[in-house]
């Protein structure tokens, strides 16, 4: 059996998105033929706590847990000055201290350990390789320090690594986008780094396909892999039974909304269908978005006339969330082409079995998977949104749900693409 090294920062019972990635790897990677070691930090704060990022670890000694799925260390995180300013006097007090002291962290901490709050975990995983001996390092997701810890290790030990690319570092779009010095910072200086972990790693990984050419005008050489992310079959299972609701027409949406959303173009359409509908049975079903007041102020400030259409919900915990979901007619993914960025919801909408909506087309990756699974409606502006939503709710009428015809997700699961990983690592060890 291959042993592999997964660095990971976010891991649970941290809950951010990013920690599902290493954490679907360390439960499944054993059944196909490879053992992980995760090293990853103590979390002691759950991801719906503000401070989770800041507040030191409540067990201050590198833990070793071994299970049946493989090795789990945990190594402690030491607050730094501005974590100890921000848990003294709150997040409006001293920003101008803090963001100081952020940016000297941020700019520093690739050249200098002294800077690097996480080198905990680098040490941690130098004191494993002093004693055992594994076949690959594996440097996944947020933050790009741990790059710098596999090539560091790789180099101490001899041992190849690769990194796993969740979204893009210096290439992604909104770093492209930057200007004056933080342009300067990303394409001469943070680049700089990459470069070099890239032009030294085995291969890499790309959650989304369409990053790997943008890699590729860093490092021309690097050899490209894509594992998607995916669904966990057990939390899907939490909605079994669960039917569409036949009294209103609901399109349910959760998860975070961005600036750069093209939130506008699914509410003109909206707009559309409730005018010409104004006694539809009809609810944009807002799950848990009562924590983002500023972009549900952005909702309801677009037109007064979608007010009686729209409902928003606090913070729900995964099984009702699930349930809630099921419980919808369609389930709603914003996006935006100009800045893309897989949404990981399409991966828990499509083995619902819920049709689903995209707005707007980014004719890239997720337009991609809505064709391979037949997903739904990948509509590219209001008009084709007015229409899809014309068409749902006529069929909603006649038969009291909106069917999908959704298939080839399984590919999908978060099972399924571990073993991808797998079959992939033992190909380019052989």
């Amino acid at each position: 059996m291959k042993k592999v090294l997964l660095l990971a920062y976010d891991f649970p019972p941290y809950t951010a998105i990013g920690a599902a990635r290493p954490n679907s790897w360390y439960k499944h990677l054993h059944e196909n033929g490879i053992y992980p070691t995760v090293v990853t930090r103590h979390w002691d704060i759950d991801n719906n706590f503000k401070d989770a990022y800041v507040r030191p670890s409540s067990i201050q000694t590198t833990t070793i847990e071994k299970n049946d799925f493989g090795t789990l260390i945990r190594a402690p995180y030491k607050a730094t000055l501005r974590d100890k300013i921000i848990i003294k006097y709150g997040y409006d007090k001293f920003s101008v201290i803090r963001k100081i002291i952020s940016f000297l962290n941020f700019l520093l901490a690739f050249p200098f350990f002294y800077f690097d709050n996480r080198k905990a975990l680098y040490k941690a995983s130098k004191e494993f390789l002093k004693t055992e001996k594994v076949d690959l390092i594996i440097a996944t997701g947020e933050p790009f320090i741990l790059h710098k810890y596999a090539f560091l290790l790789s180099k101490q030990f001899n041992i190849p690594y690769i990194l796993d690319y969740r979204d893009g570092w210096t290439t992604r779009d909104d770093n492209l986008k930057a200007t004056g010095f933080a342009k300067i910072l990303n394409n001469f200086y943070f680049r700089s780094f990459e470069k070099k972990y890239l032009g030294a790693a085995k291969f890499v990984v790309t959650s989304n396909p369409f990053e790997q050419e943008k890699i590729k005008n860093i490092s021309p050489n690097v050899i490209l892999k894509t594992v998607f992310n995916g669904y966990v079959e057990a939390e899907i299972d939490l909605g079994k039974g669960v039917e569409q609701q036949s009294d209103i027409f609901r399109i349910g949406y959760a998860g975070t909304i961005y600036p750069y959303n093209r939130l506008e173009d699914f509410l003109e359409g909206m707009k559309k269908f409730v005018t010409e509908f104004p006694d539809a049975k009809f609810k944009l079903w807002l799950l848990g978005i009562d924590s983002q007041p500023l972009q549900l102020n952005r909702i309801k400030n677009y037109d007064k006339v979608l007010h009686p259409f729209i409902e928003s919900t606090p913070r729900m915990d995964k099984a009702v969330l699930i349930q809630s979901f099921c419980k919808c007619n369609c389930l709603l993914i914003l996006t935006n082409p100009d800045t893309r960025l897989l949404p990981s919801k399409i991966y828990e909408y499509l083995p619902l079995e819920r049709k689903i909506l995209v707005s707007v087309n980014d004719n890239s990756d997720l337009k991609m998977i809505m064709e391979t699974t037949n997903g739904g409606y990948n509509c590219n502006n209001a008009d084709e949104i007015y229409q899809a939503l014309k068409e749902m709710y006529a069929e909603f009428l006649a038969t009291g749900k909106v069917k999908s015809t959704s298939t080839n997700y399984q590919q999908f699961s978060r099972r399924n693409q571990a073993k991808v990983l797998a079959e992939i690592i033992k190909e380019e060890l052989k």
